[in-house]
């Protein structure tokens, strides 16, 4: 299962467990976002969203997470993007539908076994 409580920047709201799946329900706790652009940082919440990447099963069960991502404000004049999802740089790459942790353990089967029996598989 994957180590939140050994990332700080995360918060875990809600963990359950049925018989098919585990579900986690987790956010980040910064306080500010900066913009990808120009790299200021920003307080100033525009909305918030709920972000559902896929993610390694555990204990053979699905994982499903639920990760809360705020959509903030750049209050840089001179930038050109006036709003931004804050970003989970250490669980998943920016639009990204999958974990980190499941690109890489694809990408090995890949490699290992070859992308047609891999994509059987997986």
């Amino acid at each position: 299962m994957m180590d939140l409580h050994l990332l700080p920047e995360y918060r875990i709201g809600e963990t359950t467990a049925a018989r098919e799946h585990i579900q986690i329900v987790a956010g980040a706790q910064q306080r500010s976002g900066r913009c990808p652009d120009c790299g200021q940082p920003s307080h100033a919440v525009h909305s918030r969203t709920v972000r559902r990447p896929a993610d390694l099963p555990c204990l053979g069960r699905q994982v499903r997470l639920e990760l809360a991502v705020r959509r903030l404000y750049c209050r840089n004049p001179a930038c050109s993007r006036r709003t931004f999802a804050e970003r989970l740089p250490s669980l998943i790459a920016p639009r990204a539908q999958r974990t980190d942790r499941l690109a890489t353990a694809q990408g090995w089967v890949g490699i290992a076994i070859g992308s047609e029996a891999g994509a059987r598989m997986l």
